[in-house]
């Protein structure tokens, strides 16, 4: 079987590449690049036995390929045996006219195209925590999480968050310097919480941080506990 994955969330990629080889039960995949792969070699790889008798699995990177002429390897990925997987991946979005996906039809290729991560800061995220959307907030974390953003440095954008609320909420001498449109929305926001939940909120936060750093609680469930003790505040 052929998949070509491509699209530009990578990780996406491959954990849909991950999936399907724990579907197939294959223990090991092999990966190359197509660049220092010939069309010769590509068809000794796919006709090649595995030493303990698995099928083989194998992953063709053809990511940077351009305009190149690869007309022969369509040729070579022709004789792929039926017992055999191979995956063309793509780190980018390939144009309807890349060679691989106009002969999709006839590679009797599965094309699995993952949608572009979203857009946006992290700062939605701690806007949504701090106006108690819960859906919001979690929509938002998970994007963030999908990016890659480290669940410790999302706690520490919450606690800037209860930082600037604070100065605002307590009349803090640093809200004259506070850029407008930060303070407008502060101002909104502290109709939300009164200034014991607040108090409390940054003993609960400094608590977490203190254990997160000792090893005690996991970053990301560092970061879940902290939102949840918003929302609920």
């Amino acid at each position: 079987m052929i998949y070509i994955v491509h699209g530009e969330n990578l990780s996406k990629s491959r954990a849909l590449i991950l999936n399907q080889q724990k579907k197939l039960m294959v223990r090991y995949r092999q990966e190359f690049n197509i660049q220092d792969t010939s069309p010769e070699d590509l068809v000794e790889k796919i006709r090649s036995l595995d030493i303990f008798g698995e099928p083989q699995f194998f992953v063709m990177n053809v990511s940077g390929t351009g305009r190149s002429n690869l007309e022969n390897y369509i040729n070579a990925l022709t004789q792929t045996p039926s017992h055999v997987t191979i995956v063309i991946l793509s780190e980018k979005k390939l144009p309807p006219t890349n060679i691989f996906l106009k002969n999709a039809r006839a590679l009797k290729a599965q094309v699995l195209e993952n949608a572009p991560l979203p857009q946006g800061t992290s700062f939605d995220f701690v806007d949504a925590v701090m106006r108690k959307d819960r859906l919001s907030a979690y929509k938002f974390m998970k994007r963030e999480l999908d990016k890659d953003k480290d669940p410790s440095e999302l706690f520490s954008l919450l606690l800037y968050g209860l930082r600037s609320l604070a100065q605002v909420k307590f009349c803090s001498p640093s809200c004259s310097s506070m850029n407008s449109y930060v303070l407008s929305k502060q101002k909104g926001l502290c109709s939300r919480f009164d200034e014991k939940s607040i108090k409390n909120l940054f003993s609960f936060f400094c608590d977490l941080d203190f254990k997160a750093k000792t090893g005690e609680v996991h970053p990301e469930v560092m970061l879940t506990l902290a939102v949840e003790k918003v929302l609920n505040s």
